[in-house]
Formats: C-alpha cells, sequence, structure tokens
C-alpha cells in the first residue's frame, strides 16, 4: 500500500470511528428516557442502532485494509478491534439482509436467532437491556462498540 492509499484509509478509518463513537454516544444518553410514541428517539431507534452498526463496520472494513500495513503496536490495536467487534458485523449484516431471512432466504439464516439463550428468544433484529449493556441481537453491548472504537481512534491519534 502507498502512502497516498494508506492516509487515505487511516481517515476513512477514523472518520468511521468518530461516526460509531458519536452515534453510541447520543443513541445511549437517549436509552433510558420513558417510552413515548411521540419521541423522535422511540421512533428512530432502530435506525440508529443500524447506523451505528454500520459505522463500525465500516470500521473494521477500512481496519482490514490497513492492517497488514502497520507498525506492530497499531497492527496490534486494529487486530484486537476486529476481533472485538465480530459480533457487531455479523448483527448488522443479518440486519442488513434481514428481508431475505425473513422469507428463507440468504446465507445466514440458521444463524438468525444467534443470540439466544437464557430462555431468551432474540433474533439479530432484536435489541435488549441487560446486565451487560444495551445489547444488540443479543450479541455485543452498544457500550462494548463505543468502547471500542474509542480505544482504537485514540491509539491511531497518539501515533499519527
Amino acid at each position: 500500500m502507498d502512502a497516498e492509499s494508506k492516509e487515505t484509509t487511516m481517515f476513512f478509518l477514523k472518520s468511521w470511528l468518530a461516526e460509531a463513537i458519536d452515534g453510541s454516544r447520543a443513541f445511549l444518553n437517549n436509552i433510558n428516557k420513558p417510552f413515548s410514541f411521540e419521541d423522535s428517539f422511540h421512533k428512530r431507534r432502530m435506525f440508529d442502532e443500524h447506523y451505528v452498526l454500520t459505522a463500525t463496520v465500516m470500521s473494521v472494513r477500512f481496519s482490514k485494509q490497513i492492517v497488514h500495513h502497520s507498525p506492530k503496536n497499531i497492527k496490534e490495536s486494529l487486530t484486537s478491534f476486529i476481533k472485538a467487534t465480530e459480533d457487531a458485523v455479523d448483527v448488522r449484516d443479518m440486519r442488513e439482509h434481514s428481508d431475505e431471512y425473513f422469507l428463507g432466504k440468504g446465507r445466514k439464516k440458521d444463524e438468525f436467532f444467534k443470540g439466544s439463550g437464557n430462555g431468551i428468544q432474540c433474533d439479530m433484529s432484536s435489541s435488549i437491556q441487560n446486565e451487560n449493556g444495551y445489547m444488540l441481537g443479543n450479541l455485543i453491548a452498544m457500550e462494548t462498540i463505543q468502547s471500542q472504537c474509542e480505544t482504537l481512534l485514540e491509539v491511531l491519534n497518539q501515533n499519527a
């Protein structure tokens, strides 16, 4: 990867990380508001969740592009981030293609209830709040996404 491509990739990676952080922060600041059908947050909740997941997936994609072209300390942080957000990628992919899964089509139909357990039937379109946080698809907490993105962005900015 040449220097210009690396710089461009890093720009987009940092931008998507910042979006995931801002989106998750705004979401989590509103999640415990009393429910109201008139409240725009509650009307948009599903879309806001999806946007945070999409920003996370874009961050993972750019991380994968640059991971093998980075110094050791950054490579380790990128690798850790990619691993820690695997479930966010799965949830986003399932939600993105839910129209196919609901019709019995698509590649991951059998895994659509991947986050189910402990008497909870939770598909990838579901969200629950429990002791682990605000769980997307009952697989990954929004708080985890935010924390992982903040950690990686901090490392990237320190080594800029």
